[in-house]
Order: C-alpha cells, then sequence, then structure tokens
C-alpha cells in the first residue's frame, strides 16, 4: 500500500547514515544492516522510538485523529527531533498533534506559529 511504501521510505531515509534499512519482502518489521538482520528490539533506544511514533501514525490508516505525544524527543537524535512534526504530518497530514516538549528543536523547522504555550493556556 501507499502508506506502508511511504512509512518505510521514511524509516529507510532516517536510518540510512547507520545502513539499516528495512527489509521490504516481510511481513514484519525487520531490518538489513551489512547483510544481517535485525530485529525491531536490536534497534538504539533513539530508532526505537521514532519507529513506535511512525508506526503509530502509520495504523491509523490517514483517518483525521489527535495524536498526544509526551517528550516524544527522549532518546531522538537531534535532527530527527527538527524532522518530527514533519515526518509524522507527511504520513498522515490529517493529525492534530497535541504534544508536551522540553526541546526548542521539536518545533525548529517552521512550527513555532503553532505553539501554544502551557502559560498562555487560562481556565476560567
Amino acid at each position: 500500500s501507499e502508506p506502508k511504501k511511504l512509512f518505510q521510505d521514511i524509516v529507510d531515509g532516517l536510518f540510512k547514515d547507520t545502513g539499516k534499512t528495512i527489509i521490504r519482502t516481510a511481513n514484519e518489521i525487520r531490518f538489513n544492516q551489512m547483510g544481517e538482520q535485525l530485529m525491531p528490539y536490536q534497534l538504539s533506544a533513539g530508532e526505537k522510538q521514532i519507529l513506535a511514533i511512525l508506526l503509530t501514525v502509520l495504523v491509523e490508516d490517514n483517518q483525521p485523529y489527535v495524536f498526544f505525544m509526551d517528550e516524544p524527543e527522549i532518546s531522538l537524535h537531534f535532527e530527527w527531533q527538527k524532522q518530527l512534526i514533519g515526518l509524522v504530518l507527511r504520513l498522515n497530514p490529517n493529525i492534530q498533534l497535541i504534544m508536551t516538549t522540553h526541546s526548542p528543536a521539536v518545533v525548529m523547522d517552521g512550527w513555532m506559529d503553532h505553539v501554544t504555550e502551557v502559560n498562555d493556556i487560562t481556565i476560567k
């Protein structure tokens, strides 16, 4: 399917520096790294984190929904933090993101106009 291929392309792009690629013939998520097969549990903490986020988005199958993320930047490489929102929206443009973060990198890539800080929210 097109969303699955897009997901695989995104993950392959993120993991390219480590030489890891998704084995696309499998009906489960496995990786190839220099001829060796890897299972998701063998990935780094950051790789597992980005994989879990993107899989969560993928299974919603482009349907509109609200996605809550609490400090998604934990364990993520700085470059991945900057790409996170764009990648999530690329995978599902119908998503609404609500997240907490301590990392300015997450909103650095053109998302500052969409940020509401907790201090700006008032309850009456």
